[in-house]
């Protein structure tokens, strides 16, 4: 990315107080500074494109440097965004004092140095900071063997080297921990939720390796290592379709983390992890009225955060807001949802990570087609494909699936034809497996004609809700029925009823 790209996107991340903040150390001395026009035409002018900026600024100053400007800005923008992090970032201000301490010891303060050093590690200990602690530890033994080890007896020096190994071998387990939990959120990013018994099988490498581990790592007194855990342990579960006990291990990590709030990351993305876990083990088994309880914690969570960490979060606060009155067919109050977020969410859609977007356009083309407005339904829809970072993930397969049921509704037959044996060749050069619903979706909307006498259309539909109540059932199969009820549409163009009016029959 060029530097002016960068720099451009760094401006538009800055929150209204970081601005002005940032505006007020722009502004010390000469005011015709040629950086401080730069960031006018950023934020005051709201240009984003390039050329048009270098062209602007070209006009003010014809002699001046434009991408001395430019540099100029970033790093006093970076400079000065550090300078805000001071005392809200623990991680910051023990690396600024372990930098302070290099500096004394240069100044021959060898006293201060080992007393800040000696600061630094004790509150790193006490926050498991294990990785600054033994940076500090290492860089204490080093001054103290320069210094010919004053004032300090054998069995301190023993006690020092016992600490950093101590360290070591908890960073080791973390890291090993880590790395498991990682190659299984990578595996379900990219092959999707377990689909049957054998794929569950071979994810059991993954599975033992991390029970062994967190066995041997004494977890009980460790933050990390039990919530690397009990992580791993609920999005296995989670991924298995078990999400009753998924939900039972999210439950008791989310009452880890507010015990111990002093272990937070900053951002919490952990902690975002365990509550959007549990608000989606709470919309399977349909308990919407608890779920109010965790967004109400989400919504606490993007105070005095990045953007791009408040506007994901706030997707994440969109969706389960939205999912209850999905659920129950309620497309009217939808839309009024979508009209709510459209400043704070759907205009910041460029700040998304790549599968929030996707989810964010999923669900936003399903109220499109929840209240028969098929062409918006089918712009949005379309405006994920759009989008080549996100076609390895799973989710897709359910995109194309939606996006089908909108070609449908617009009688849009030849498109439906070729859509559906391009989703069915994929499959099958990738040698995947249909889910039983996809398989039915699939099958339907390649049907020519429908039964036309309500006999023939009531026995049809006997079948198709006898499979139905089965999948659902079905630990695999209600994986996909969980982000949509597939059969509700169905059971909506058979009988030429509102999807609306089938999603609320099912409530009763």
């Amino acid at each position: 990315m060029k530097k002016i790209d960068s720099l451009i996107t760094l401006l538009h991340s800055l929150s209204k107080a970081e601005k002005k903040h940032l505006s007020l150390q722009l502004l010390k001395g000469n005011e015709e500074k040629d950086y401080l026009l730069v960031f006018q035409l950023i934020t005051k002018n709201g240009l984003a494109d390039p050329d048009i900026l270098k062209k602007e600024f070209a006009g003010v100053r014809p002699g001046a440097s434009f991408e001395i400007a430019v540099h100029y800005l970033y790093e006093k923008a970076l400079d000065t965004l550090l300078g805000l992090r001071k005392k809200r970032d623990l991680h910051y201000d023990l690396f600024i004092k372990i930098s302070k301490a290099r500096m004394l010891y240069d100044r021959s303060l060898f006293y201060d140095c080992l007393e800040l050093l000696a600061e630094v590690i004790e509150t790193a200990r006490k926050f498991e900071l294990y990785e600054i602690s033994m940076i500090a530890g290492k860089l204490e033994l080093e001054y103290l063997l320069r210094l010919n080890f004053p004032s300090i007896s054998q069995q301190e020096l023993y006690h020092k080297h016992y600490r950093q190994v101590e360290a070591i071998k908890h960073i080791r387990k973390t890291t090993e921990q880590s790395s498991l939990y990682d190659l299984l959120k990578y595996r379900l990013i990219h092959m999707g939720n377990i689909r049957t018994d054998q794929q569950k099988k071979d994810m059991n490498d993954l599975m033992v390796s991390e029970f062994y581990l967190a066995s041997s790592s004494g977890m009980d007194t460790n933050f990390e290592i039990t919530k690397n855990h009990q992580l791993f342990q609920a999005s296995y579960l989670m991924a298995t379709g078990d999400f009753k006990s998924a939900l039972q291990a999210l439950r008791e990590l989310n009452r880890l983390f507010e015990e111990n709030p002093q272990f937070w990351a900053k951002p919490p993305i952990y902690y975002v992890s365990v509550l959007e876990g549990i608000l989606n083990g709470l919309r399977f088994e349909r308990n919407y009225e608890e779920m109010g309880y965790f967004v109400e914690k989400l919504s606490h969570l993007i105070e005095n955060t990045s953007v791009e960490f408040r506007v994901n979060t706030t997707c994440l606060i969109f969706q389960y807001e939205l999912f209850p009155l999905l659920d129950k067919g309620d497309f009217t109050a939808c839309l009024g949802l979508v009209e709510k977020y459209k400043t704070s969410l759907y205009d910041k859609e460029s700040a998304l990570n790549p599968i929030r977007r996707c989810e964010l356009l999923l669900y936003t083309s399903l109220v499109y087609l929840g209240i028969q407005d098929y062409r918006t339904a089918r712009k949005v829809i379309n405006r994920v494909l759009i989008d080549k970072r996100i076609e390895y993930l799973p989710l897709m397969k359910i995109i194309r699936l939606v996006r089908l049921m909108v070609y449908y509704e617009l009688g849009e037959s030849d498109l439906v034809r070729y859509e559906t044996h391009s989703i069915r060749r994929g499959l099958s050069l990738k040698k995947e497996q249909f889910f039983q619903t996809e398989h039915t979706m699939l099958w339907f909307l390649n049907k020519e004609h429908l039964p036309v006498l309500r006999k023939d259309k009531e026995e049809m539909w006997e079948k198709l809700s006898a499979r139905f109540a089965r999948w659902h059932q079905d630990r695999f199969e209600r994986q996909i029925l969980h982000i949509f009820d597939f059969s509700a549409w169905i059971e909506a163009k058979l009988f030429r009823k509102p999807l609306a009016t089938i999603l609320q029959e099912k409530q009763h």
